[in-house]
């Protein structure tokens, strides 16, 4: 019973965490945005003081109960042993696929030590966050996610809605925002999600018991847990067959004894002991108990619902340049600095906090937010505005962000947060450069801060009230400039140029 229900924990949390990635009508979010807040590595970024100690307590009440509950790395790695089980001649599956083996300290404890050295150097801005974050198996899956799964699932969406829309059914307002792809993040996600799936292939839970850092420290507080598998010696006829069950093995079935420290608490030990000499109860002096699974059962007694729904996705803005002209791909000044999302206070914040998880970006519905190439914010957010603008209303990214890398903040106080600042590139304007009529750029401005005024050379040109500029980027996405065909230059003639620390205006 008690495996059963892990499972049915695990189950829910694994397809709410990926909803709330894959759903770009923000529905899923609105119920689940709390479980990637109660991840190990963004609680203790974002000093999540409740999630902390709620993740402390249930280790220390349950064992390494998040490992096969909570995390969603860690219920992957069962989908793969499952699969792994599914493709087994049935002569092999039944004696059990894994073995007792002795724990690997040296390179538990280093995995464990190097990672603390970076997400130190991360605090302290010596290195991005992102680098630690290589190692967080939240951020591994997120990332995975973010580059795979959400892409699929959103070019699916979109396809069903432009298919109904030619039929006359309209399902969606234009199509749903598909999340940055990026060749380079995707690689490093399909390695480390490989490295993964080969450990659990070949060693069920080896990664958490051997690289995964979540796992090592949680490891350290699961040895005092109050609940663990008992094997009651009165029972017990020494078959082996709990241990040639264990995924992490940690069932030493000649000394009868389970390291609790590399325990996932997965139940499967208790399920295959014909005897019944496993339970999952409180750990007494005495060598021999005998205790009923009652206990475990009304300890792990928890209810879940989970919502769907479809909502409007934001349409894009324009297909073509009022029919004339086709959109071409603009590309971001290359000379331009980094831009971060309001909430996220400075580009060094977000750089010692962000352990680039990717969830963000997923959650932008303007495709605003790509992942970054640089060396300095590898992995993490960045801001481009060549498909859409920072919409002054929204707070998606600050609403999800489980690290406190994007501080929360309300949609009055984001209009007034200065990010960034427009600059104009005379050269390139059309009407500052060549003498045609086009204000685009001022009519776009959410907070009329640009206005046309007469240049040296009598053309209108714009100009920019610093102080008034929030630096949303709707000029640079509206620029007409590096994105209609008859335009040769590929970047826009106003651009967003990025502050150091944000300050309200």
């Amino acid at each position: 019973m008690l495996r059963y229900v892990r499972i049915a924990l695990a189950t829910v949390a694994f397809v709410a965490i990926v909803a709330v990635f894959v759903d770009f009508t923000g529905t899923a979010a609105g119920w689940f945005s709390f479980l990637p807040k109660y991840q190990l590595v963004p609680a203790l970024l974002a000093l999540n003081t409740i999630a902390i100690l709620v993740l402390v307590a249930l280790t220390l009440l349950f064992g390494r109960i998040y490992c096969s509950v909570l995390c969603p790395l860690g219920v992957f790695q069962d989908i793969v042993n499952r699969l792994r089980l599914s493709t087994t001649p049935k002569r092999k599956r039944k004696p059990g696929l894994f073995r007792y083996s002795t724990e690997h300290k040296s390179l538990r404890y280093g995995f464990l030590a190097a990672f603390i050295m970076l997400f130190t150097a991360g605090l302290l801005a010596l290195l991005p966050q992102s680098v630690a974050g290589l190692l967080d198996p939240y951020s591994i899956f997120g990332r995975a996610t973010g580059q795979f799964l959400v892409p699929l699932w959103r070019t699916g969406a979109s396809a069903v809605a432009s298919s109904a829309a030619d039929s006359g059914t309209y399902i969606l307002d234009g199509e749903p925002a598909v999340s940055a792809f990026s060749w380079l993040i995707a690689a490093i996600a399909a390695v480390q999600l490989i490295i993964v799936a080969v450990f659990a292939w070949r060693s069920g839970r080896g990664y958490c018991n051997t690289v995964c850092p979540v796992g090592s420290i949680l490891g350290l507080l699961s040895r005092f847990s109050l609940l663990k598998p008992i094997i009651n010696l009165d029972k017990c006829n020494s078959c082996g067959s709990c241990g040639r069950h264990c995924k992490a093995s940690c069932i030493n079935t000649k000394e009868h004894r389970i390291d609790y420290s590399r325990c996932v608490v997965c139940m499967d030990c208790i399920n295959n002991c014909s005897q019944g000499a496993i339970s999952y109860s409180i750990r007494r002096k005495t060598k021999t108990t005998a205790s009923t699974p009652e206990a475990g059962r009304r300890s792990f007694m928890v209810s879940a619902a989970i919502a769907a729904g479809t909502g409007i996705a934001l349409a894009a803005d324009k297909t073509t340049d009022g029919g004339f002209a086709p959109i071409k791909a603009k590309k971001r000044h290359g000379s331009a600095t980094p831009t971060v999302p309001a909430g996220a206070i400075s580009l060094e914040h977000l750089r010692s906090r962000c352990t680039a998880c990717q969830l963000c970006i997923s959650a932008c519905p303007s495709g605003v937010l790509k992942p970054s190439a640089a060396l300095s914010t590898f992995m993490q957010p960045t801001m481009t505005f060549t498909a859409g603008y920072c919409r002054p209303e929204c707070t998606d990214c600050a609403d999800i962000c489980p690290a406190g890398a994007i501080l929360p903040i309300s949609a009055a106080d984001k209009s007034v947060t200065k990010i960034g600042t427009a600059k104009v590139d005379t050269s390139l304007c059309i009407s500052a450069a060549y003498g045609q009529e086009c204000h685009a750029c001022e009519s776009q401005c959410p907070v009329h801060a640009i206005h046309l005024v007469k240049g040296d050379n009598g053309n209108m040109r714009p100009a920019v009230d610093e102080n008034r500029c929030i630096g949303c980027g709707s000029c640079e996405y509206h620029c007409p400039v590096g994105t209609s065909g008859h335009i040769s230059a590929n970047e826009a003639a106003i651009y967003v140029e990025g502050i150091d620390k944000h300050r309200i205006i």
